[in-house]
């Protein structure tokens, strides 16, 4: 059984352990994915349909990203990091294995300006509003309009590898 997460971990607890395991989450995780959204001020919810990835340390889920499909298009949501695992390669680990299962597709996402960077290691580049679906300009201006400093990323769709 899951044991909760722990609030208040030392910045140099998370980067002494190496035992974070990242993972496709289950039914089992979203109320823990959830009481963190919470947490972190994060407004949106984790649903069974979505595709969750977490990062879990000692039994406790301490990142969390979600691949959901609205209007057609796939989406990267709401990914966090407890802050002292962040700057320790658990969201690039989180990153790579919403790659793996974005494959071939297109793929959008919402993250905060300085974010940039991270993103595009994996094949991420801002586009415009006017080139992303109307709901996600919506989205972004919305986020804006709170004084959010946000951009919209789009990982291109990938053609299909040859067949070995």
């Amino acid at each position: 059984r899951r044991t909760r997460h722990r609030r208040g971990v030392g910045a140099g607890a998370a980067r002494d352990r190496v035992s974070v395991a990242v993972r496709l989450g289950a039914a089992d995780d979203l109320p823990h994915v959830a009481e963190l959204y919470r947490e972190w001020g994060y407004r949106s919810a984790a649903h069974p349909s979505d595709t969750l990835i977490v990062a879990e340390n000692d039994h406790r889920i301490v990142g969390a990203l979600r691949l959901v499909v609205e209007d057609g298009h796939c989406v990267l949501r709401g990914m966090r990091v407890q802050p002292a695992y962040q700057r320790t390669g658990v969201g690039t680990r989180m990153l790579e294995l919403a790659v793996k299962h974005i494959g071939a597709r297109e793929c959008f996402g919402i993250p905060y300006e300085h974010l940039l960077p991270f993103y595009a290691k994996l094949g991420f580049v801002e586009v415009p509003p006017a080139d992303a679906p109307p709901f996600l300009a919506e989205r972004s201006e919305s986020y804006r309009v709170e004084g959010l400093k946000v951009a919209i990323i789009r990982r291109p769709p990938r053609p299909p590898l040859p067949p070995r």
